[in-house]
């Protein structure tokens, strides 16, 4: 038995996990990460990143790092299947390359001293001992479990939800990476899909997500080749020049887009869920990875304040993110409705809008705005906020 009883223990070395390693650290809280690869592997073609989430990062010393190998965005386009409905001021909202992120966090969390096991997959954990067994049979003991291991988190399915296995949102979706002069974000709207594009830095690389409303539930893995002939297939109805230029060699992914069910509490014994583990959502807002970034930095903050009682750090994590995290959960679902609407009235209906308000804008700077370090602030000095 490995002795890190004045650690907290994290499960998963994703955006999540990583966060909050950084995040702990740079509060003289001592943390592991746990991570089942055998090395940092980080699939995915492209991150979008909103000011909520920008603002923290810069906190934990890796925004300027990540502003110049990424691009910043200001201004969005949105087209519908014959011409362009409108053109709004956004929020700032950096796009880069996954693994740019996932990059930075770690040599970040290795420079604040962090520590990563990989090749550690959860095999039980004792919740009364904080105890965790993994399945090369090493055996930890923790001050407290912190569970950033995804949708499929198995911390999740053994303490908070028996037989709540992740369920098919109804949506499947393409990524890749090409070429392109595009210089900001452009959405695609079409009946029952939406095709999104954004450069990811200075050199002409465009991701594009393409998604499609439809009843084959197809797999939920993010590694999982298609063929350019597929994806055309799938958006016919779109011109094809919308794609950034794809070579051979680009590889193209399609995978099913999976929900669960909201908790009515993020947390238990000795164990604090986040990220997807806690809240997966659909991709429309662009907030999944904003809302681990949130998670991690709060809870960080909320275990500085309370290290002595833990139960009080969770008790003041769950009741803030556990209403902001519901909130974007419903906005999002929601936002896929409006995107993929197909009767021509209520298409007419929501394109006026579009045009003729900055609701889209307005919208968007609501959820941007929010500030979790100001927000936790508040709460710990009143203990409570409106």
């Amino acid at each position: 038995m490995t002795d890190y009883s004045n650690h907290i223990g994290i499960i998963g070395g994703g955006v999540a996990g990583l966060t909050l390693g950084c995040a702990l650290l740079k509060k003289d809280i001592p943390a592991v990460i746990f991570e089942k690869m055998p090395e940092e592997i980080s699939h995915g073609a492209a991150i979008s990143l909103s000011s909520n989430a920008l603002r923290l990062l810069d906190r934990l010393d890796i925004y300027s790092d990540l502003k110049n190998q990424s691009f910043v965005h200001f201004e969005a386009s949105i087209q519908g299947l014959k011409k362009e409905i409108c053109t709004f001021n956004s929020p700032e909202v950096l796009t880069t390359r996954r693994q740019t992120l996932m990059s930075l966090l770690y040599s970040r969390y290795l420079n604040l001293g962090g520590e990563v096991l990989h090749d550690h997959a959860l095999a039980s954990f004792d919740a009364t001992k904080c105890e965790a067994t993994f399945t090369n049979k090493e055996k930890y003991i923790f001050k407290h479990l912190a569970a950033c291991d995804g949708i499929r988190s198995s911390i999740r399915d053994t303490f908070f939800a028996d037989n709540q296995d992740p369920k098919y949102s109804g949506y499947s979706a393409w990524r890749g990476i090409g070429k392109s002069n595009l210089q900001r974000i452009y959405f695609a709207l079409g009946p029952d899909s939406h095709i999104v594009s954004y450069p990811i830095n200075k050199q002409g690389d465009v991701s594009f997500v393409a998604v499609k409303k439809e009843d084959y539930q197809f797999k939920e893995s993010w590694k999982e080749e298609g063929s350019s002939k597929d994806l055309l297939d799938d958006f016919s109805i779109y011109d094809s020049k919308i794609f950034p230029a794809l070579e051979d060699s680009m590889p193209l992914y399609k995978w099913g887009i999976y929900t669960r069910p909201p908790l009515k509490s993020m947390i238990s014994k000795n164990i604090t869920l986040l990220g997807d583990a806690a809240h997966p959502m659909v991709p429309f807002l662009g907030q999944g990875a904003c809302m681990a970034i949130e998670d991690a930095y709060s809870f960080a903050m909320t275990c500085k304040e309370n290290i002595a009682n833990l139960s009080d750090a969770q008790q003041a994590y769950d009741f803030l993110r556990s209403k902001r995290t519901k909130k974007i959960q419903r906005l999002s679902m929601m936002q896929g409705k409006i995107y993929h609407m197909k009767n021509p009235l209520l298409v007419v209906a929501r394109n006026t809008v579009m045009k003729y308000t900055n609701i889209p804008g307005n919208d968007l700077k609501r959820i941007h705005d929010y500030d979790a370090h100001a927000e936790m602030q508040i709460y710990l000095a009143y203990g409570d906020i409106k």
